[in-house]
Order: C-alpha cells, then sequence, then structure tokens
C-alpha cells in the first residue's frame, strides 16, 4: 500500500477519486458527498488529498477543505471491500498531524446520514453530530426580475467573485461565490441587518443568479444551515431545491 499526500490533484488522481467516491455512494446507498476541489482551499499550498493505493488502483481517500486559517472540514472514503483494515486511519493520523501543525482548532467532520459505514467510523472516534446542513442547487429554468432598486458591483478572478449590494450607493450586502471545475457555490450570503425585512435579500439573490446565468455556470449551488428555516424557505422560494442533507461531526 503505497499513500500519497499532495495539495492539488492531477486529472488521474482526480478521476481515480472520482470512481472511489462514486462506487462508495453506490453501495453505501448516499449521494457522494466528497471535497475534490484545491482551488477552494483558503491555503492552496494546505496538503488537502490523502490517497492510499493497492497498486494503481486507489482504494481510500481523505481530503480536507481548509475554509480558513481556523477551521477544516474533513471528507473520507473507502472502497467497500477495504473497510475495517485500519486504512482509512492511517490516513487520518497523518492528515491531523498537519492539521495541527497548522493551529487549525475547528475540526468538523463531514457524513451524509445515510452513510452507515461513516457514522460508526465517527462514533468509534467519539464524535457526534454537531450541526446538519442542506445542499440546495438552483433549477437553471427559474428566472425572476428584480424590483431594480439594488445595483450590484462584483471584484474577484476566475476561482471567487465577490459581490456587494448597494442601496442609493451605500452598500447593504454582500456575498460570495467560488467557481470549481463543474459548478459555482454562493456563501457568505448576508443583508445587514439594519436592511432586513425589506426583501432585499430576495432583490439581491436574483442579481447573483442572473449574473451567474450570463456567465453560463453548469450548476448553481448553496449550503443552508438546517437550523436557519428562514434562509431556507427565501431559496426554496427563489428556484434552490434541497439536494442533500449534510451532517458535520466533531467533538462537543
Amino acid at each position: 500500500m503505497n499513500i500519497f499526500v499532495t495539495n492539488t490533484l492531477t486529472s488521474k488522481q482526480y478521476n481515480d477519486a472520482r470512481e472511489l467516491v462514486s462506487a462508495c455512494a453506490e453501495f453505501d446507498g448516499t449521494k457522494g458527498v466528497s471535497f475534490l476541489e484545491p482551488e477552494l482551499n483558503d491555503d492552496r499550498t494546505f496538503p488537502a488529498f490523502y490517497m492510499m493505493y493497492d497498486g494503481d488502483k486507489l482504494i481510500s481517500l481523505l481530503s480536507i477543505f481548509n475554509v480558513d486559517e481556523n477551521e477544516c472540514e474533513i471528507y473520507g472514503n473507502t472502497l467497500p471491500k477495504y473497510r475495517g483494515q485500519g486504512y482509512f486511519k492511517r490516513l487520518y493520523k497523518e492528515a491531523i498531524k498537519n492539521i495541527k501543525d497548522r493551529n487549525i482548532t475547528d475540526i468538523s467532520y463531514v457524513c451524509e446520514p445515510e452513510s452507515k459505514a461513516g457514522k460508526a467510523a465517527l462514533e468509534k472516534l467519539g464524535f457526534k453530530v454537531l450541526r446538519t446542513e442542506y445542499l440546495m442547487s438552483y433549477d437553471m429554468n427559474h428566472r425572476e426580475k428584480t424590483q431594480g432598486r439594488l445595483k450590484l458591483e462584483s471584484t474577484g478572478d476566475e476561482n471567487t467573485q465577490g459581490y456587494k449590494a448597494c442601496l442609493h450607493g451605500e452598500i447593504i450586502g454582500t456575498c460570495n461565490v467560488e467557481f470549481t471545475r463543474t459548478h459555482a457555490v454562493i456563501y457568505e450570503f448576508q443583508i445587514f441587518e439594519e436592511f432586513r425585512g425589506n426583501g432585499y435579500g430576495s432583490e439581491m439573490l436574483i442579481l447573483i443568479l442572473g449574473e451567474l446565468l450570463n456567465q453560463e455556470v453548469a450548476k448553481i449551488l448553496l449550503h443552508v444551515n438546517g437550523a436557519n428555516k428562514v434562509a431556507h424557505v427565501m431559496y426554496s422560494h427563489h428556484g434552490f431545491v434541497s439536494e442533500e442533507q449534510i451532517d458535520y461531526w466533531g467533538e462537543n
């Protein structure tokens, strides 16, 4: 068995990882939630991928989404026939060492609720569910017009776009969008507190969606906290549909 640690993925490694995740999802009856997009990491030099090969076959994968200098999320998959042999644990020990070397303290472990193997592994590590989020995808045929009250300003590059919603020249809300190989991810969407309750959030969202549709992205995604019912209702009203539930595990 050989272990490879890298901050990015070659085309072969990316395809190997996709095949492994798909095989695990089919066996476990899950959606195949994974992290394979190093361009999303706050530190792109971060060793985010831990891959165990049996010859030319990828049998276990651990990947890390480095949210910022204090936070990271861990994703993992092992082929069914190789489970229970300690392979993922070896990758985990290697990854935790690198995480701690960077003084990252906010660590969560991502698991789909249908994954019995994933839940069992996390329970063995002494972890519990801390929060639940829903991945929502946008219906690309959904179209809406705004009331024309807000103007949108944007800055960024090919990987990240930042948006500011302006009312009479004053910034009242912000949002970021990350672009990956296959989709755009909306995150950190907010209307400043003193401007809430006036429909500006809906108008800002429609404007951003219009920008992304003009860029002809293949898919638009976002995550919403399960406890945030208001946000979930708003996104649903504007063309987003829940695709999957994701549980975040960790120490209490």
